[in-house]
């Protein structure tokens, strides 16, 4: 008997996120709802502190929703154990890894942890896997060299190289571009989409660079205190989402450029 396969891999309906605190919750927003499938970039943006690292933690398990229903492959997040919940979605944060007095391959070999033993013995297959993935994030010529020695651009596209070793059909970034020139910007989402299309993984990443979101990304999650909006770029461009972000005064979005434009 043949299974029809899953469209979904992560189906958010109407969730509130936000923070458990001794007797009550403190909601940060509510009614989140969104659907990702393989191959797809999706990209969460809007203003300083709407909600945007809490969505992605609360997508990691790293808190829980307040309300509302997220399932991964028609699956509860809730009912997956750590370690399995760790073989389906990978997170790169924006915290340095903890010590940067380890090599470049050691630090990507740690995402094979949830298939190693507790001896953490790398096998044929492991390595074969890590080197595939410092391949795939042009890293392998830095697989020697300290943490401490890398660029802030070549530091995330190791921190990558280990999502993409921990082999996750899905995998959560949040603010990539940190800190990175604009070269390096677009360098770094322009390889999260040609992962996200030749790994045949969901990608979903939060961002404030917004003009380079809105021409990568297949699809948007678009937050504002009044509304989420979700949809292809293009279709929430002709929805006017896009020009309340921001104080009217200061700057407009300008439809046709499909980018933000300072007032005179």
């Amino acid at each position: 008997m043949s299974t029809k396969p899953l469209k979904n891999t992560i189906e958010v309906k109407n969730v509130s996120i936000g923070y458990n605190k001794k007797k009550h919750s403190q909601i940060v927003l509510e009614d989140i709802s969104f659907s990702s499938e393989k191959g797809e970039l999706i990209s969460i943006v809007g203003t300083n502190g709407i909600g945007k690292s809490t969505l992605l933690k609360t997508l990691a398990r790293i808190q829980p929703q307040l309300q509302g229903e997220m399932l991964l492959k028609n699956k509860a997040f809730k009912e997956y154990s750590t370690l399995d919940f760790a073989t389906q979605l990978s997170v790169v944060l924006t915290e340095p890894p903890s010590s940067k007095n380890i090599t470049v391959k050691e630090l990507v070999s740690l995402g094979r942890h949830p298939y190693t033993n507790w001896i953490g013995i790398l096998t044929e297959v492991d390595e074969e896997i890590i080197k595939e993935s410092l391949l795939d994030t042009d890293t392998i010529n830095l697989a020697e060299k300290k943490c401490s020695e890398l660029s802030d651009g070549q530091l995330q596209r190791v921190m990558i190289a280990r999502a993409l070793v921990q082999n996750t059909s899905i995998i959560l970034l949040d603010e990539p571009t940190t800190h990175l020139d604009i070269y390096h910007r677009a360098y770094i989402l322009k390889l999260l989409k040609d992962l996200a299309i030749k790994k045949k993984k969901t990608i979903i990443f939060s961002t404030h660079e917004i003009d380079l979101a809105i021409q990568v990304s297949h699809k948007m999650i678009v937050m504002t205190k009044e509304k989420i909006y979700f949809d292809k770029p293009d279709k929430l461009i002709k929805s006017g989402c896009f020009e309340n972000l921001f104080p009217s005064e200061t700057i407009r979005f300008d439809h046709e450029l499909k980018q933000f434009i300072l007032k005179k």
